[in-house]
């Protein structure tokens, strides 16, 4: 599917973006020759101009004048007085015969009324428009007749100037402008290839990621179901077992209902429909309400939850309480199902008050066999720091960045079928929508560390 999506997109992108450049290429190159006739027809009418007021001045050209001026500017003149050709053979040498190029600037002329043998009547200057003469040899010239009215009869001048050069001129620029172009599409192909991959790396990745979700998500969801099923058709069977299988049947579907719940948190989160409801709160009164809930679990377990709380009064933390409440729940629920294992002795914690601050703290008699989790809260301004400290089998390096995804376990076996992968990824987004920032480290001795900024 991506294959093809990045072809198109290359395709796409190269076609448009060569297709601007094209015309960008193109506009400069006709700019380019506008201004290049544009300078052409400047330098010849200046030149005609000149030999015009010398005509109607002077009544003697000197061969050394006339070579000159032909060399120097690639001219080819033809000058005639009342019917008699002057007597200049021409310098500079036309690959087509002079002769032949004169002949056909007579006839281009004699299309708009100027006939060899014309005279001014109306005035006394009769004129040609510039015309182009094109030679036996693919050369090409501007060219120009005109008469002049003197005391002494008329004057005549045919003036071609060759352009050759700068037509080959035009044609190298032409395919200067072509190669720039090919490079040009060559190197837009090779970058909207980079652009077109790197662009869609992150949607690929995010439609594995979402395939996966709905494989895990199907896998999970088909567990229960097919408890459910099992259970209720061995109730028929064993009527006698009916009140146990019930049970069996109840926690299926809170298993099934939370799975639920997860996902549809998940949901929500992912489409920012979360309403979040940042307040000012204390920190201190939320975490001994959660300590008077899990210590009763942690005891069950044969374990200890521990608070830990800075002598001095913390200051008001602004976040959303309900989803702070429930992020640190997912992690006591983490911390007491990979923590604390079974068996162990059941050391208990002791209740100490602060005479100061007058806000309840647990101490451990003694540390034992490790089976605790502490509750730590400090003020590092300007966040408030809670950790929740586990001493459980820890979490390798290389697996850090990965428990936070979406029905990620470390237990591959899945032999604990109470959990399901969701809560860490649960507890990130949370934290994410709200600003607050969740990580994890080692803790000293052994176990996980997750830290809670806000």
């Amino acid at each position: 599917m991506f294959p093809k999506l990045e072809k198109k997109f290359v395709i796409l992108y190269t076609l448009s973006t060569g297709l601007i450049l094209t015309l960008i290429l193109a506009v400069a190159f006709l700019s380019y020759l506008a201004s290049q006739n544009s300078r052409q027809n400047s330098m010849f009418q200046d030149q005609l101009f000149t030999l015009m007021s010398r005509l109607q001045t002077d009544s003697i050209f000197s061969d050394s004048y006339l070579a000159q001026l032909e060399h120097k500017n690639h001219l080819a003149i033809y000058i005639e007085e009342n019917g008699s050709p002057f007597f200049f053979p021409g310098s500079y040498q036309t690959r087509t015969e002079r002769g032949k190029l004169f002949e056909r600037a007579e006839n281009l002329a004699a299309g708009e009324g100027i006939f060899p043998n014309s005279h001014p009547i109306s005035s006394n200057l009769l004129q040609s428009s510039l015309l182009e003469i094109r030679g036996d040899e693919g050369d090409l010239y501007l060219g120009n007749i005109l008469i002049i009215q003197t005391a002494n009869g008329y004057k005549k001048l045919i003036l071609l100037q060759d352009i050759s050069g700068s037509q080959m001129q035009s044609i190298k620029t032409l395919i200067f402008y072509l190669v720039i172009d090919c490079i040009g599409i060559l190197l837009l192909f090779l970058t909207g290839r980079w652009f077109v991959r790197r662009s869609l790396k992150p949607l690929e990745e995010t439609y594995e990621k979402q395939q996966d979700f709905v494989a895990a998500a199907s896998h999970e969801l088909r567990s229960p179901l097919a408890v459910i099923q099992s259970t209720a058709d061995a109730i028929a069977d064993a009527p006698e077992e009916q009140g146990r299988l019930l049970d069996v049947i109840r926690k299926e579907c809170r298993r099934g209902s939370s799975l639920v719940k997860n996902l549809l948190l998940l949901a929500a989160a992912d489409q920012k429909q979360w309403a979040v409801k940042k307040v000012y709160f204390e920190m201190d009164e939320m975490l001994l309400s959660l300590l008077e809930v899990y210590e009763p679990l942690c005891v069950s377990k044969n374990g200890k939850l521990l608070l830990e709380l800075p002598d001095e009064s913390m200051p008001k933390v602004y976040a959303d309480p309900a989803l702070c409440r429930q992020i640190f729940t997912i992690l006591l629920d983490n911390a007491v199902a990979y923590g604390l294992g079974d068996g162990g002795n059941r050391e208990q914690s002791v209740a100490v008050r602060d005479a100061e601050t007058d806000i309840g703290r647990k101490a451990v008699v003694k540390c034992g066999d490790g089976r605790r989790i502490v509750l730590r809260a400090k003020y590092l301004h300007p966040h408030v720091e809670v950790s929740v400290i586990d001493h459980g089998p820890g979490i390798p390096d290389g697996e850090k960045r990965l428990i936070f995804d979406r029905f990620y376990r470390q237990d591959q076996s899945r032999r604990q079928k109470e959990h399901f992968g969701l809560g860490l990824s649960v507890a990130a987004k949370l934290a994410e929508i709200q600003g607050v920032e969740l990580d994890v480290r080692d803790t000293e001795g052994g176990g996980s560390t997750f830290r809670v900024k806000i």
